[in-house]
C-alpha cells in the first residue's frame, strides 16, 4: 500500500468518540474497509478531507483526550509543526495545498451551497454561467466534491459541436478502479499468456448441489468451484505457483481469491487453504468475505497470500469469456453459466447441463501440456461433482 482515499469520515470535528467506534472508512488499491478508534477521545480537526488520495504516513486527523478543550491557534500550530498541509479556506481551483495556517472547516468556505445547489467555487460557477454549462452534470474533484474551475474546463472542452459525444460525467481514476486498470494493464503487457477453454458434463455437480442443500447446507455453485479448483492446484503443484525474477515460487498451501463485484469496482478476497476446508466450512468463508467486501470492510488478512484465482460469471448469463492472468498468480479460472444444451452420446442428442470454462495461464510459470494436465483434471473433478 502506497497510498489510500478516505472515503467518508464517521466523526465530526468537534465530536467525542468511544474505543472501537467506527472513525472512518479508507479505500486502497485491493479493499474498503472501517478503521476504529484504538481509544476514547475527540475529535479537533479533520486533516485529509474524503474523497482525497493521500500517501501512506500522512496525518488524517487530530484528537485529543475526551472533554479536552484546545484553541484552533492550537491545533493549527500543532499541525504545522508536524508539517501537515490542508487546503487553505477559500482557495478555488488548485490543487495545491497550503501550510495549515488557517482552520480548516468540515466543508470548504469556497463551496458552501444551499440544499440541493451544487457545490461550486465562485470562479467555477462564473465560468460555468459564461460557457452555459449546468453544474448539476460537473463532476467536482475538490474536497466534499466542490467544483473546481478545472472540473468545468473539462467538461466544456468535452462538449464540443460535432460528432463528438457530450460526457455525462467523469469518474476518477483512483483505489480500486486505478488498481484494477494498472494490474489489467501489467498483466496484457507484460505476462506472456495463453487460454485454455472446456465444456463439461455439470448433471453430477448439479446433483451434489441440490443434494447439500436438500440437507440443510447454504452452498452455491460458486463454493463448489473453489473447491474443485483448490483441490485440483494441490494435485498439480506447477500451477499453484508464481513467477519472479529469480525463480519460480511454488506454494504449499492453497489459498484461492475469488471476484466479488462491489459499488467502488471488483474486489478478491482470499480463502487461506482453501483445500483443507470442507464444503460447509468454505461455504461459511465465501459468503462471510463476499459479505466483508460488499459492506466495505475487508481487512488486509482477508485479500493477501491468494495462490490462484476464480472467477464466476455463470450467475450473470456469462456463457463463456477470455480471462487475464491475475499477477502475480499464474492462472485465473473463469467460470461461464450452467445451462442445458443439445449435445450427442453414442449417437443420439440428447440434453444436458453443460458448465464452460476458460482457465488463463501465465507460459513462463506453465507450458502448455502442464496447463492441460491442471484443465482435464478440473474438468473431471467438476464432472465427479466436484
Amino acid at each position: 500500500m502506497e497510498s489510500g482515499i478516505i472515503i467518508i469520515w464517521h466523526v465530526a470535528e468537534g465530536d467525542e468518540f468511544a474505543e472501537g467506534e467506527p472513525l472512518y472508512e479508507v479505500e486502497t488499491d485491493k479493499m474498503t474497509s472501517e478503521v476504529e478508534a484504538k481509544q476514547a477521545g475527540r475529535l479537533l480537526r479533520i486533516a485529509a478531507r474524503a474523497g482525497t488520495e493521500i500517501p501512506v504516513g500522512t496525518v488524517l486527523a487530530v484528537a485529543a483526550e475526551p472533554g479536552e478543550v484546545n484553541a484552533d491557534e492550537e491545533i493549527t500550530a500543532f499541525l504545522a509543526d508536524t508539517g501537515v498541509l490542508i487546503p487553505a479556506a477559500g482557495a478555488d481551483d488548485s490543487q495545491a495545498a497550503a501550510p495549515a495556517t488557517a482552520v480548516a472547516q468540515p466543508v470548504d468556505p469556497a463551496g458552501a451551497a444551499p440544499s440541493g445547489r451544487p457545490k461550486a467555487v465562485p470562479k467555477a460557477r462564473a465560468q460555468a454561467k459564461a460557457l452555459g454549462i449546468d453544474l448539476a452534470a460537473v463532476r467536482g474533484s475538490g474536497p466534499n466534491g466542490v467544483i473546481r474551475v478545472a472540473d468545468v474546463a473539462a467538461l466544456s472542452s468535452a462538449q464540443t459541436d460535432g460528432p463528438n459525444p457530450r460526457v455525462a460525467e467523469r469518474i476518477p481514476l483512483q483505489g480500486v478502479r486505478k488498481a484494477m486498470a494498472e494490474a489489467v494493464t501489467r498483466s496484457w503487457k507484460e505476462i506472456p499468456q495463453f487460454v485454455q477453454q472446456v465444456s463439461l458434463d455439470a448433471m453430477a455437480l448439479q446433483a451434489r448441489l441440490n443434494r447439500l442443500r436438500y440437507e440443510g447446507l447454504a452452498v452455491t455453485y460458486t463454493d463448489l468451484l473453489i473447491s474443485a479448483v483448490a483441490k485440483t492446484a494441490a494435485d498439480c503443484p506447477d500451477v499453484n505457483a508464481r513467477y519472479t525474477a529469480d525463480g519460480i515460487i511454488r506454494f504449499a498451501d492453497v489459498n484461492v481469491s475469488f471476484a466479488v463485484a462491489s459499488d467502488r469496482g471488483l474486489l478478491v478476497p482470499t480463502i487461506q487453504r482453501a483445500d483443507h476446508l470442507s464444503i460447509h466450512d468454505l461455504a461459511e468463508h465465501t459468503k462471510s468475505l463476499a459479505a466483508k467486501a460488499k459492506d466495505r470492510k475487508l481487512s488486509a488478512d482477508d485479500v493477501r497470500g491468494g495462490t490462484i484465482t476464480v472467477s464466476n460469471l455463470g450467475a450473470f448469463g456469462i456463457d463463456t469469456g477470455t480471462p487475464l492472468v491475475n499477477a502475480p498468480h499464474c492462472a485465473t479460472v473463469f467460470v461461464g453459466s450452467l445451462r442445458d444444451e443439445a449435445v450427442v452420446l453414442n449417437g443420439q442428442i440428447v440434453i444436458q447441463p453443460r458448465l464452460h470454462i476458460a482457465i488463463a495461464y501465465d507460459h513462463r510459470v506453465v507450458d502448455g501440456m502442464t496447463a492441460a494436465g491442471f484443465t482435464t483434471g478440473l474438468k473431471e473433478r467438476l464432472e465427479a461433482g466436484g
